[in-house]
């Protein structure tokens, strides 16, 4: 209860959705005290001292290089916080979502939760934000427009892994709602990035799933294709097609300062003039405007120029930790990668089926990140905490207990068997 709790505050941001309920401390007294109950669980199933994977030592490789970043960072000050406050809490959430889980019992409630947050998270946005001169849904809370379509389409697989396992009409009654509301919402943010990752969603769904008929899977893909056409506007879809013109858009090269591209040849830049540890962990914004060509030469003026993001999760890592954290960071997605494609090999089927939608999850989450700066996102990090999680209850040496949790046997036959519908 208190990591579902803590995992509304830290992912979800619940108290930026209702500020009457925000607490100062709260996320961190949440993260202390999920702690303090792993350490008193007597579960032998719930261990943080279980968690050898490569994912594991990746993040805690990336955690220090970003430590290691803040003496030389361009405002050390600004990285203390941010790695402190911000980056920690979300490699510990990674470790404490890994370390509690018992078995697909326990990840199929934090799909569940996923779920409600997103939904609540889309519906929030849907009923306060306003709508801009380019039809785009202004999203006033943390996240903005296109963070919010990733976070959409990360979500979405899980919608096919708990219909597939309801609760009987009324489960699956809330999750065609709760998918309605989230599809709504991403042809509201007119994010041309949460559509591409929409599109290859669908077809790893279509091309690379197994364990669901495939009949199955086109009637799911094409729901969600449908309920897309449905409730998107003309305008979203004429946005979409521009996608076919980049060149003609205000991100292609030369196009403009502050296009994606212009920033991302900075970027890569920063990172070649400050290889070892880079310009300081979340200071690539400050790198934009003190390094760049363009804010030198605005100075001379008394101008000053953009402090941009990054917009992209590899440039933004190689730039703000240097070519040792960008490796780390790429070793973490193929540690994720090569985790999931274990689990899938090896029986149960059902932990087999969840390694293939958390998959999903992660190629949703990497396309849409790639147009946005979400390399530190909590969302990534509880996303990475399943995966582990997953592979410590599918491991050999534990698969006895794959099924356990409150009011479940440890040798469920229905988890054991053929998945089915």
């Amino acid at each position: 209860m208190v990591l579902t709790l803590l995992v509304l505050v830290q992912v979800w941001r619940i108290q930026d959705l209702f500020p009457g309920i925000a607490m100062p401390g709260l996320p961190v007294l949440g993260t202390v005290a999920v702690l303090f109950l792993l350490g008193l669980d007597q579960d032998p199933r719930r261990r943080l001292d279980t968690l050898e994977q490569s994912v594991v030592r990746a993040a805690l490789a990336l955690l220090l290089f970003a430590t290691l970043s803040i003496p030389g960072s361009l405002y050390p000050r600004y990285s203390v916080i941010f790695v402190v406050t911000d980056y920690l809490r979300s490699v510990a959430l990674m470790l404490m979502i890994a370390a509690s889980v018992r078995g697909v019992g326990d990840l199929r409630r934090l799909a569940w939760l996923q779920i409600v947050g997103v939904t609540l998270f889309c519906a929030v946005s849907l009923a306060r934000g306003q709508v801009d001169v380019d039809g785009r849904l202004v999203v006033n809370a943390y996240y903005n427009s296109n963070d919010l379509a990733l976070l959409i389409v990360s979500t979405l697989p899980l919608t096919l892994y708990v219909w597939r396992r309801p609760t009987g009409l009324v489960g699956r009654a809330v999750v065609l709602a709760a998918t309605s509301c989230v599809v709504m919402t991403l042809g509201r943010t007119g994010s041309r990035g949460g559509f591409l990752a929409f599109v290859v969603v669908a077809g790893y769904l279509l091309a690379g799933f197994r364990g669901i008929a495939t009949s199955k899977r086109l009637a799911a893909v094409a729901l969600l294709a449908i309920l897309l056409v449905a409730l998107a506007s003309d305008r979203y879809f004429a946005r979409m097609q521009t996608i076919l013109h980049p060149s003609a858009d205000y991100n292609w090269r030369g196009k403009s300062e502050t296009g994606r591209m212009e920033i991302w040849k900075r970027g890569i830049d920063y990172m070649l003039t400050n290889p070892v540890l880079g310009v300081g962990a979340g200071a690539f914004p400050m790198a934009e405007g003190t390094l760049a060509p363009e804010a030198r030469e605005l100075r001379q003026y008394g101008r000053e120029f953009k402090w941009s993001a990054a917009h992209n999760p590899f440039i933004q890592i190689g730039a703000e930790l240097g070519v040792l954290g960008l490796i780390a960071f790429i070793a973490l997605l193929v540690g994720a990668f090569r985790t999931l494609a274990k689990v899938r090999r090896g029986p149960p089927a059902e932990a087999a089926v969840l390694a293939q939608i958390l998959t999903a999850c992660l190629v949703g989450f990497l396309v849409g990140a790639l147009f946005s700066s979400m390399a530190y996102a909590p969302y990534l990090y509880m996303l990475l905490g399943m995966i582990v999680g997953l592979a410590r209850t599918a491991a050999p040496r534990q698969g006895h207990v794959l099924g356990a949790g409150p009011g479940l046997s440890r040798s469920a036959p229905d988890l054991m068997g053929v998945p089915q519908f």
